[in-house]
């Protein structure tokens, strides 16, 4: 498994976005969220295979508490978790302790904030709250989740900001248009990647969509061409894509059975790097791709 270096810590390339853990997520999963000791084996293999970095959020239903059974007794394992702007604001001391309770954990790698209200008025308050959580050796870092370029930017002048979780894949080209990934390293933040699969529309068949998602089926039939063409999966066409865009970054990936698991670390170990004039077309073909298929939402289906 692939590393990111980041100050004196080392991270799996691969971080296991635990969201299905503990809600119904994704367009394309019909199963629902696994079991406990289903999500034991699945986080059980990511560990034995090299993965040592995990995703998750106060507002991810249960899914602090699915991680944190399955992580006991795992040491040197890095967990980001978020909450949202009014629980910032609120006894954010008292939120991030029950948070490690429910993980398991003494310490967080990061605590990001779900959305970026609070980013255009950022003040010394704010800046106190995040001081006290790293003096107390609660968290290393802070960050930000982010939507939008005009956060992204918001995020990359804030000092307090070290991480910072953006969307980025086949169809969402902004990363690589407004240069986030030249930025964040200039400003030595941390880039988490998340919406790699666009919450499985790309697992999609063009004949199930519905809604203003039956505009992306030109844009899927193209990623199906490309497949065919270089002889990849979706799955390992989108992550190689990513991989192959940004060598700093940590990629999250999300999955809720155990063959899911083995299939994306197995592919991942695999991948080819594209070549860049593949790359190249890619940022051309689907730079202009409407919002409200890029954004899940809003996904009318």
């Amino acid at each position: 498994m692939k590393t990111v270096e980041f100050e004196e810590h080392k991270l799996s390339k691969l971080s296991f976005g635990t969201v299905q853990l503990g809600l119904d997520y994704g367009i394309s999963n019909s199963r629902g969220k696994p079991t406990q000791e289903s999500a034991n084996e699945i986080i059980n293999y990511l560990i034995q295979n090299d993965i040592n970095s995990f995703d998750t959020a106060v507002a991810y239903g249960n899914s602090e508490e699915v991680l944190g059974q399955a992580l006991k007794k795992q040491e040197k394992v890095n967990i980001v978790s978020k909450v949202k702007s009014d629980l910032f604001m609120g006894d954010l001391e008292k939120i991030v302790h029950e948070s490690l309770v429910r993980l398991s954990t003494n310490k967080l790698f990061a605590l990001l904030l779900h959305d970026s209200e609070l980013l255009s008025a950022w003040n010394d308050k704010h800046q106190a709250k995040v001081t006290l959580l790293q003096e107390q050796g609660l968290i290393n870092y802070f960050g930000v989740s982010i939507y939008t370029s005009e956060e992204f930017d918001r995020a990359i002048k804030n000092p307090d900001i070290k991480v910072i979780q953006i969307p980025f894949n086949l169809f969402d080209q902004r990363a690589i248009n407004d240069k986030w990934f030249k930025k964040a390293e200039k400003a030595n933040k941390l880039i988490f990647i998340r919406s790699l699969f666009l919450q499985g529309l790309f697992f999609m068949k063009t004949d199930q969509l519905t809604g203003n998602l039956i505009e992306s089926v030109p844009y899927l039939e193209e990623v199906h061409t490309l497949c065919n063409k270089l002889n990849l999966s979706i799955a390992e066409f989108a992550m190689a894509y990513v991989d192959s865009v940004t060598s700093s970054s940590v990629i999250l990936f999300g999955c809720d059975t155990l063959d899911q698991a083995k299939e994306n670390v197995q592919s991942y170990n695999n991948l080819p790097v594209i070549e860049q004039n593949i790359l190249d077309f890619i940022n051309v073909k689907f730079s202009d791709i409407p919002e409200y298929i890029v954004n899940p939402g809003q996904w009318s289906l």
